[in-house]
């Protein structure tokens, strides 16, 4: 590994422990606002009315400010005056399109609250009307943190939007504890929008000595037009995301009672795993692809992909045998308690140990992706999740129906689709950059396999050993072991990527105790 990688290893360690917290913290604001207000009408009023942004604009501000990100990066390398003018024009455009979505859906609020919540009565509708009205005003801030969030990806100050995000978190808990339980919910909502603005307030603190705006009055030019052509794929391309779920939900309606709340029960496991690794890597590579691209440094370009591949199959491998074989302990701790019986957790963890088998395919697919978007081709990736969907629908429904697999074929059938995707992208990705070398990947990939068979035993000869312990103890120790299997054989059989990962904890935690 060379310098760059060995600062790709470095920045994901650092943005993965950030957001590590900022998880812990989010779980702590989500019990916080439990604790305060329980769950009654008012809440899911409130909860229906944060949810709106997504539901009403599907992943307009992530695919904006990804295909944004890609130009963005060859301005720099151009000249910090031509990023600053381009940021500074898409910025203005980006809070342009958001405040004109927002007036559209605060005029459609009457019909659209009805429409995705027809179970509400008049007084539930009308407060979550009221509510959505105040959340649809706040959108711009949204909007604003996801391309202020790109223009430090860009300069490689990965760890800014985590840090903001804290600060929105932070800013709600303590609101809502200093209130207590005398605010209401439109007191919640407003906490909510004070929350976004601290995060918008704290990303243009990261971002002053990087970034400087220049007021524009022609947002509208070949420039933005551009940008709104890369944007529209990768739009189209997450609404096929979210298809592909309710095409799961289709199929897991079929199966039964509880197979659908089962389905998204494992599906709020796996958010967490791609969240904390998979989304966290490409946030990283992506800048220095495109970076890479611009400069047509394709040995650069070649050697960051392979990297961030074996580095995700080095930290993920484990974690998905782990979740695999272990998937009925994850269930319980997680969420076996009240009404959660044995059988829920039974139906979910049998959907879990199949999805556990997608998270190295689903890095792999995430990294060709973001290589594809480095390169200003959105369409490509837009295809292959077109051809993946059709492959999900027809491999579902056949394990799930006709192979009598149910929750399982379907959680198989995504995940046999997620390495279709994966294949496909790196057919065509081979023949868009020649020096590729994917080969180069081999040896890594056969150290991986030895040391995947000594965890697999590992683990099923600790489950048999240890059947009679306590859950959380028995799943511990198995974690604990699973891993330290992988590390040893790893090393042992001298793999270059653990050498390096080793060299910067060293340097990083020698750094901290001569403080």
């Amino acid at each position: 590994m060379g310098n760059s990688q060995s600062k790709l290893l470095k920045a994901s360690f650092i943005v993965t422990a950030i957001s590590l917290l900022g998880k812990f913290i989010g779980f702590l604001r989500d019990a916080v606002i439990a604790a305060y207000y329980g769950a009654n009408w008012f809440t899911d009023a409130f909860f229906f009315a944060q949810s709106m942004p997504g539901i009403i604009f599907p992943a307009v501000c992530n695919s904006l400010s990804t295909a944004f990100l890609s130009i963005y990066v060859s301005k720099n390398v151009e000249s910090r005056d031509a990023a600053d003018k381009y940021g500074s024009k898409a910025l203005s455009f980006s809070a342009a399109l958001a405040i004109t979505l927002s007036l559209i859906a605060i005029l459609l609020t009457p019909i659209i609250v009805p429409l995705f919540a027809p179970g509400f009565s008049e007084a539930q509708s009308e407060l979550a009307q009221h509510l959505t009205r105040i959340t649809m005003a706040a959108f711009v801030l949204i909007m604003i943190q996801y391309m202020l969030g790109a223009i430090l990806s860009a300069k490689k100050i990965f760890y800014g939007a985590q840090i903001a995000a804290l600060f929105y978190n932070v800013t709600v808990i303590l609101i809502t504890v200093i209130l207590g339980k005398s605010q209401n919910m439109y007191m919640l909502t407003y906490t909510v929008v004070i929350g976004h603005i601290m995060q918008v307030l704290s990303l243009c603190f990261f971002a002053r000595k990087h970034f400087h705006y220049k007021p524009t009055t022609n947002i509208l030019d070949k420039e933005t037009k551009a940008l709104i052509q890369l944007t529209l794929p990768i739009i189209l391309g997450n609404s096929i995301v979210q298809i592909n779920n309710i095409v799961d939900k289709v199929l897991s309606s079929l199966l039964g009672e509880g197979a659908m709340s089962a389905l998204s029960y494992s599906n709020t496991l796996n958010r967490f795993v791609t969240g904390i690794v998979i989304t966290t890597l490409s946030t990283v590579i992506y800048p220095i692809m495109a970076e890479q691209f611009s400069k047509n440094n394709e040995k650069e370009v070649s050697a960051t992909i392979r990297n961030s591949i074996s580095i995700c199959l080095i930290i993920l491998l484990p974690v998905s045998i782990i979740t695999t074989l272990c998937a009925e302990d994850i269930v319980k701790i997680v969420y076996q308690r009240g009404s959660f019986d044995v059988a829920a957790t039974q139906l979910t963890s049998y959907a879990l140990s199949f999805y556990g088998l997608m998270y190295v395919f689903s890095a792999v697919q995430e990294i060709v992706t973001r290589a594809f978007y480095s390169m200003k081709d959105t369409k490509t990736p837009l295809k292959t999740a077109a051809a993946a969907i059709l492959s999900n629908a027809i491999m579902s429904y056949i394990f799930s129906r006709v192979l009598g697999m149910g929750l399982g074929g379907i959680a198989l059938g995504t995940t046999l689709s997620t390495l279709f995707a994966a294949v496909l992208l790196i057919i065509v990705l081979r023949k868009r950059i020649k020096g590729l070398q994917l080969g180069k990947l081999a040896k890594t990939l056969l150290k991986l396999v030895v040391s995947a068979a000594g965890m697999i035993v590992t683990i099923a000869t600790l489950s048999q050993a240890l059947n009679n312990s306590n859950t959380i103890v028995r799943f511990l120790i198995i974690t604990i072991a699973a891993f330290a299997i992988h590390i040893i054989i790893l090393f042992a059989l001298k793999c270059e990527e653990m050498y390096e990962m080793k060299k910067i904890l060293t340097r990083v935690l020698s750094r901290n105790s001569s403080k």
